[in-house]
């Protein structure tokens, strides 16, 4: 076998994989871009500091339990306060295989962690919320970064 058919041989399966169809080995990682989850945080309507007094499995869901330690952002309408309890509650995150692409998965609150989490509230459910910024819906602010020109 020639030398180059070894350095060729990587190449082509990669073009062969895309050309099939395949995920690539290259982009078996990839997620939605910082600005999509800026923007995801910017038009979440509820924004609040949040301690986490108790999470767990609930059927398909993860439930959390939290006290607000400080309102942020909220509609007119809303009648969110400091010390008041409130219910998150959003689907557990499916399983990926190895090479599965997709946005990030929201993350499992555990007791104790202080977030800053931007949420909605669930219709018809009261003090009930879910996340509204994906899998940035909790931690860093990311409001600034801006889709590029």
């Amino acid at each position: 076998m020639h030398p180059t058919w070894r350095l060729r041989c990587p190449a082509l399966l990669l073009t062969g994989a895309l050309a099939l169809g395949l995920p690539s080995p290259l982009a078996a990682r990839a997620e939605l871009p910082p600005w999509a989850y800026a923007e995801q945080q910017r038009q979440a309507p509820v924004v609040v500091e949040l301690e986490v007094l108790s999470a767990a499995k609930v059927a398909s869901n993860w439930q959390v339990h939290g006290r607000v330690l400080k309102v942020i952002r909220q509609p007119s309408t809303g009648r969110l306060h400091s010390n008041q309890r409130v219910i998150l509650r959003y689907p557990l995150p499916e399983g990926r295989t190895a090479g599965m692409v997709g946005p990030a998965p929201v993350p499992l609150l555990r007791r104790g962690e202080r977030v800053k989490a931007w949420i909605q509230p669930l219709p018809g459910e009261i003090g009930v919320f879910a996340p509204a910024a994906g899998g940035r819906s909790f931690g860093p602010p990311m409001e600034e970064v801006m889709e590029p020109k």
